[in-house]
């Protein structure tokens, strides 16, 4: 029996879209075998692997203007435009995950892989965690920017987003056993990754010197992306790919605080998995 993965591109902000596609997987109880979730795509899996319809949007629509989430207080405050202890560990408490569902949804043909960047090689790393305090601490790792955010200590080594390694975890889901894949994008069909800029190349060489490697990677990140995206159409091609991708421009920014922007590009997700719901189906049993 073929085995079949989902991958959640993240995106910061961007990562709503993907929000409303799991939200309809979640309507209609669709789940296959591995998860690989990056960066802000891991962070709304978690609600897709519990079962929570609409937990998603609300940990992101409902919160996102206050000054704890964002912005200039948290830059001030903890040197981070994002408050990570504030979106990790304090809304989880007000929005409780159903930690029994979440694990109970995990067995030996279906586990969630959090994609995390090590800062020492610049190489991607897959996480199953065991704990929802490590679910917890691997999403913020996850989604720790370089730059804007700062790397988590976990075991023993600093761990940066998963985005920066591996933004479309496609060959790990191949190297997994999975012979099809349901993709979630969250740049529209064309998009190509463009070179960092001369500014950030030279704040990058000079915040991670000790760590040339995960410069490197930061340096080879756009390339390594559009080499992902090539990869991933020619899949398509030979339909063992699905691949959802906003059907319009997203004119939503990766660091927005847009309340309404947010949730229009939340339910363009939403309406685009409906939409192709039955294409879908007749993917996933062929």
């Amino acid at each position: 029996m073929e085995k079949l993965s989902l991958i959640v591109e993240g995106g910061e902000m961007r990562g709503l879209y993907a929000a409303g596609v799991m939200d309809c997987f979640i309507r209609e109880n669709l789940y296959w075998n591995n998860i690989y979730g990056v960066s802000a795509g891991a962070c709304h899996s978690l609600s897709y692997v519990s079962k929570q319809f609409d937990r998603s949007r609300r940990v992101t629509v409902d919160y996102v203007r206050n000054k704890k989430y964002s912005g200039l207080y948290c830059l001030l405050r903890y040197g981070t435009y994002f408050g990570y202890k504030y979106i990790f560990h304090e809304i989880p408490e007000k929005e409780a995950v159903d930690w029994d569902t979440f694990f109970k949804n995990q067995n030996e043909d279906r586990k969630f892989f959090i994609t995390v960047t090590n800062a020492q090689t610049g190489k991607p790393a897959y996480i199953n965690p065991k704990t929802k305090e490590d679910v917890l601490w691997w999403l913020q790792a996850s989604s720790s920017l370089p730059i804007i955010g700062k790397p988590v200590s976990i075991d023993g080594a600093l761990w940066f987003d998963g985005g920066i390694s591996d933004s479309i975890p496609i060959l790990q889901a191949q190297k997994d056993g999975h012979t099809k894949h349901i993709i979630i994008l969250t740049q529209p069909q064309g998009y190509q990754k463009k070179p960092l800029s001369s500014q950030t190349e030279t704040m990058l060489k000079f915040m991670y010197k000790k760590y040339p490697a995960l410069i490197k990677t930061n340096l080879e990140r756009g390339q390594t992306y559009n080499q992902t995206l090539r990869h991933i159409e020619a899949l398509e091609k030979q339909q063992k790919a699905f691949v959802f991708r906003p059907s319009q421009e997203v004119v939503v920014d990766r660091l927005s605080k847009d309340k309404e922007a947010i949730q229009k590009l939340y339910e363009a997700g939403y309406q685009d998995a409906c939409n192709k719901l039955q294409d879908l189906l007749d993917f996933t049993n062929r």
